[in-house]
């Protein structure tokens, strides 16, 4: 499992890497590899470098932001199974509903705790191999 995190706080990097960790662990994943990115551009430049299964993503972020994101991996045919989880403080419905249909897979609105990331990760991974 790859797994990308891209939002520009550093403290949110942090909480959901280690969030990820306790989702994410053996046996029943036996791998897990994290990447971090700091923007969207970062983000792009990771996913060319690996094979990404899931990316939670912000919305605002320097350089480039998520939708610009959720747009070129859709854009991408080498990244249509990629799965993607807004992870952002953009909740109206409106919002939601946008990126959804842009292709987010999964939305969390901040602050979100351990147990919605759970929830939210149990949906996404449920058709994925382990």
């Amino acid at each position: 499992m790859n797994l990308l995190i891209v939002d520009d706080s550093k403290i949110v990097r942090r909480v959901l890497t280690n969030t990820m960790k306790r989702y994410f662990k053996a046996p029943e994943w036996p791998v897990l590899n994290l990447f971090e990115a700091e923007d969207g551009l970062i983000a792009m430049e990771q996913m060319e470098k690996e094979k990404i299964d899931i990316v939670l993503l912000d919305w605002n972020m320097p350089n480039m932001n998520g939708e610009e994101v959720v747009e070129a991996v859709r854009a991408n045919k080498a990244w249509m199974k990629t799965r993607i989880i807004m992870a952002t403080t953009e909740g109206s419905k409106e919002s939601v509903l946008k990126m959804i249909k842009k292709g987010a897979n999964g939305y969390m609105v901040k602050p979100f705790n351990e147990e919605a990331i759970f929830k939210t990760l149990d949906t996404i991974t449920a058709r994925m191999p382990k």
